[in-house]
């Protein structure tokens, strides 16, 4: 022992560590090769970049995934390719919580006859799908087996319909719970297209949302915000108006400049009285002759007056939107197109279709030519038909692919009794769900970040998927399995691929041709991730043909009864989508951006409706409907009528995982078995629901304290009117900028500090935050922020370094009105007079050279002076040494401390990220540039927010935009000379 050398020590460490990481490397030829010989592509404390594409929604984004000594530690957006440029939203921040969740499947399973699940070897379980394929197939009997999968295209759907043609059945069967089939349905009925297009809202002039929640998680929804933060900005000479029409004041509606409550049957009435009023107009508009005269006949009978009679919504009101639409070059309707809030989707679709066929010149907002690919899935009626056939004992074979049904389709329709009525159920998931919990056969497969494949989530997009790191677990790539089971039930003549990476090669080989060299194509897509192409010119497919449509007699509303009835309505979350990633910590801790709750799910009430029923914030009700009953925590709030209860869609799992579980009901158990008769969607609001008070209290864990920033003029606005006047006359914000210029003798006790070379800065424009919290998920991936759970965050003990605070003035809201919703990205604010500082009697707070607030970890004895001292309350305490179970610590950031108990800890303007830079640039005997690189919050904002640079350059971004007239600092009266300089919100008049 006394031989082995130090040198010799690190060797062995070095070989063993490999080992580990190695296993999961992405090239399975790739021998163990210790780092003292690294692989190519893999230097010892450095990071690779892979591109791919993420799969946490249809949405498709590209990703860039940080891979450091063989393993992903991060994930960020691509900036080259067209649907989010670089930016992605929290449920993509959070994608890879996904890969190392402890309650990942690690192998194939099989059920016992006890219904417990026991191991089972690959070949054994590949073995038993075999011998079921081969009895069907002998059988002969077509439509008996039946593949269920997620939205796929592409290579993998090209696989996966030729093995199940091998059974003498029809392709797969695309499920996705949010199938949008009443938006279809409206396309067909006005453009003959039963497409769903990509809409262009940065080209719009004017918007019109009814319901449709384009910031959260309509369609695309980072794609959507980026065009959204263009649409709204400060123009020369105008600032572009959103309207937004619904039961309840979304994420979304608080980024409206204004909302007209409506009741959830009542929307299509409020469309029709704005087209009454518009045809009232006359000419010029873009319906005339034949189509004209059946749309007139249609809305003659919705004078405003009647609108009003119906839905509440004034006649001045409509008045005003019917004027501003008409005024606009390019105004742009859009409609929800899911039943979640509008119990008559698809009349209100058909209706904001025609609004936008009335404007001038749809084609530069709507293109049809590059329609997404939900327009594939399948119609919620089509699985009703399926699971009529499971009841009937039709099917014998059922592969569920990344789906859940059972979470999400009403209960009424017994979807659990057709599962069991099934000899074969094989799952082919990632996690455990409700679904594959009554499986028979479980073969676990990769998560997309450990896969190959492409997906397209529009035709003029290809998008490419790779292994980022080889695979955590002993699964497989679905393809794999459909391979390796597809030769031995057909030949290797059906399936000639060795893998399916050679598959994926030969079907883009066959798409480079007409591009010269197909590896070249290969290299470059690959590296890109992916190939688009531009938006071509015919986008948008006028009207042809006769209108032929007709709208329902609209419904009165509900008459008052002894036993109190409510309209219910559901909404998906930002943080959760449909459900899919409730089982992720970071999304979980995640406050809400509206109700700023955490780790669990709740009813919406109105406050005055509350008050009458005597029900408290955290009352637990019960809610009953014609078709079932759930109990959830009341959460009181002023953002929704009287008449209309809400809950949000995503909790209420059964068997999704440590993570997602929650005490509140899933809001599908209320809903009507019944379908949309015109689009075959899903009915997800109830127009009766019945609440009853338990007499018992669930308490919330929600992070705001109070709705009300009680006068402290926190988020400041401006009007419109009052910034151009500003900018026209040159006005300097009143502002004590964090350099030695904003020292005074007469403010201050100390000397400026001296700044080397760099004052780092934010700036922060308000009128650009929506307040989607992909910012917050970011800085919990990039700086190892611990998850701390309900109890904790119900003690006030979160760890988030930053918080986007939400505050509402006031509190009791008109039916139309601005929202008076005001986001605030709060985190520290890197004082050059930090109170903080002043008061740890170890200086763990430390003015860093470059003006950064450093909190020194190894110092800090934990008195907590500095968070007593702190006015903007950004400190957090370690009261714990948080864990996190395995895998997950796989994730942690190598570059940033992990704090243990006793300490505390806030932003670091994710310093690890600076010291990168200035190395890189001292090495190139330079300067770090301005934009070279930025914090994580602000790389992943779809919206644009955040600015990060440096002061001492005159010409960098954070030193021209504090000369905005808008600039100010938050409670700038204290004269700590903040780092984060805000820009107020600009509110646009009527």
């Amino acid at each position: 022992m006394s031989d082995f050398s130090r040198r010799d020590f690190l060797k062995a460490v070095s070989l063993t560590g490999t080992a580990a990481v190695m296993g999961c490397s992405s090239e399975p030829a790739r021998k163990l090769i210790p780092y003292i010989f690294p692989p190519q592509d893999i230097i010892p404390g450095e990071a690779t970049w892979y591109a791919t594409t993420c799969r946490e929604c249809p949405a498709g984004c590209g990703l860039l995934a940080k891979n450091r000594d063989g393993h992903v530690i991060k994930v960020e957006g691509n900036p080259l390719h067209p649907v989010n440029q670089g930016k992605l939203c929290a449920r993509g921040q959070a994608a890879v919580q996904g890969l190392y969740n402890p309650d990942r499947y690690r192998g194939p399973l099989q059920k016992k006859s006890d219904g417990s699940f026991e191991p089972i070897s690959w070949e054994a379980a590949e073995d038993r799908l075999v011998e079921k394929l081969v009895e069907l197939k002998k059988k002969g009997g077509r439509d008996r087996a039946v593949f269920l999968t997620e939205l796929v295209t592409g290579t993998p759907k090209n696989l996966i319909t030729r093995w199940v043609e091998e059974l003498g059945t029809g392709g797969p069967v695309l499920y996705e719970p949010f199938a949008y089939e009443p938006l279809r349905k409206a396309n067909e009925v006005v453009y003959r297209l039963g497409r769903i297009p990509t809409y262009y809202i940065d080209q719009a002039d004017f918007l019109l949302s009814f319901s449709a929640n384009f910031l959260e998680t309509w369609l695309s929804n980072v794609q959507y915000a980026r065009q959204f933060a263009s649409f709204h900005a400060p123009a020369e000479g105008s600032k572009n108006l959103f309207i937004y029409v619904g039961p309840r004041l979304s994420m979304t509606a608080a980024n409206a400049d204004y909302w007209i409550a409506v009741s959830p049957e009542n929307q299509a009435l409020v469309a029709l009285g704005i087209i009454h009023l518009l045809l009232e107009k006359g000419p010029p508009l873009a319906i005339k002759g034949e189509q004209r005269a059946a749309l007139e006949e249609q809305a003659r009978s919705l004078s405003p007056e009647t609108v009003e009679g119906r839905t509440g919504v004034k006649v001045q009101t409509l008045r005003m939107v019917a004027e501003k639409f008409s005024r606009a070059k390019r105004p742009l309707a859009l409609a929800e197109g899911l039943f979640c809030a509008d119990t008559r989707a698809t009349e209100t679709a058909i209706a904001a279709n025609l609004l936008c066929a009335l404007s001038p010149d749809p084609r530069q907002t709507i293109d049809f030519a590059d329609p997404s690919s939900l327009g594939e899935v399948v119609p919620a009626e089509k699985m009703k038909e399926l699971t009529k056939k499971m009841l009937q004992a039709e099917i014998e074979l059922l592969l569920i692919d990344r789906a859940n049904p059972l979470f999400h389709l009403p209960p009424a329709w017994e979807f659990l009794k057709a599962l069991k009525n099934v000899p074969m159920v094989v799952s082919f998931s990632s996690f455990p769900d409700e679904t594959s919990d009554h499986a028979h056969l479980i073969l676990p497969t990769h998560t997309f970040l450990e896969s190959w494949g492409d997906y397209s989530p529009r035709k003029n997009i290809e998008g490419l998927l790779q292994p980022v790191m080889g695979p955590m677990f002993n699964t497989r790539q679905l393809a794999e399995i459909l391979l390796s089971t597809g030769k031995k039930l057909a030949g290797e003549k059906k399936f000639p691929w060795k893998n399916f990476y050679e598959m994926l090669r030969a079907e883009w080989a066959q798409k480079g041709k007409d591009k010269g060299s197909s590896e070249t194509f290969w290299q470059e897509s690959l590296q890109r991730g992916g190939t688009w192409s531009a938006r071509g010119k015919e986008s948008f497919r006028p009207l042809s043909g006769s209108l032929n449509f007709t709208f329902t007699q609209p419904l009165s509303s509900l008459p008052g009864k002894a036993e109190k009835r409510f309209h219910f309505v559901t909404y998906p979350t930002v943080q959760f989508f449909d459900g899919r990633s409730a089982n992720r910590p970071f999304l979980q801790e995640l406050p809400d951006p509206v109700t700023n709750i955490t780790w669990g799910g709740w009813v919406e009430m109105n406050m005055e409706t509350a008050k009458k029923l005597g029900i408290s914030q955290g009352d637990v009700l019960t809610l009953r409907s014609s078709y079932g009953t759930l109990q959830a925590p009341a959460y009181p709030y002023p953002g929704i009528p009287e008449e209309t209860l809400a809950m949000p869609i995503g909790q209420g799992h059964a068997a999704f995982g440590r993570f997602s579980q929650s005490r509140s009901g899933n809001p599908v158990q209320l809903i009507s078995p019944n379908t949309d008769p015109s689009s075959g969607g899903i009915i997800r609001s109830v127009a009766e629901v019945a609440v009853e008070k338990l007499g018992r209290s669930i308490p919330l864990a929600n992070t705001d304290g109070s709705l009300s920033e009680h006068g402290r003029n926190l988020v400041q606005a401006v009007s419109w009117e009052e910034h151009r006047e500003w900018k026209s006359k040159g006005l300097k914000p009143p502002i004590a900028p964090p350099l030695p210029g904003g020292f005074s003798r007469r403010d201050d006790f100390y000397k400026p500090h001296a700044h080397v070379d760099y004052r780092w800065a934010m700036v922060v424009d308000l009128d650009r935050c929506i307040g989607c919290g992909a910012c917050v998920v970011a800085c919990y991936a990039e700086n190892n922020v611990a998850v701390v759970g309900k109890e904790q965050v119900l003690r006030g003990r979160e760890m988030s370094w930053l918080h986007i605070e939400r505050y509402l003035e006031p509190e009791k809201l008109e039916p139309i009105q601005e929202p008076k919703i005001r986001f605030l990205p709060m985190l520290c604010q890197h004082c050059d007079e930090a109170p903080c500082e002043s008061v740890c009697p170890v200086f763990a707070p430390h003015h860093g050279r470059e003006g950064i607030n450093n909190q020194v970890y190894n110092r800090c004895i934990g008195t907590r002076f500095c968070s007593q001292n702190c006015p903007y309350k950004v400190r957090r305490f370690n009261w714990f040494t948080w864990t996190r179970p395995e895998p997950l610590p796989w994730q942690l950031n190598p570059d940033v401390t992990v704090r243990e108990k006793g300490v505390m800890e806030k932003c670091s303007f994710c310093i690890q990220r600076i010291v990168e830079t200035k190395i890189k640039a001292k090495r190139e005997g330079r300067k770090v540039r301005d934009g070279e690189f930025t914090t994580a919050c602000a790389q992943t904002c779809p919206a644009d927010v955040l600015i990060f640079g440096n002061l001492l350059d005159p010409d960098s971004q954070v030193s021209k935009l504090i000369q905005d007239p808008r600039a100010y600092q938050v409670l700038g009266h204290l004269n700590t000379k903040p780092a984060v300089i805000y820009l107020q919100k600009i509110i646009r008049k009527l």
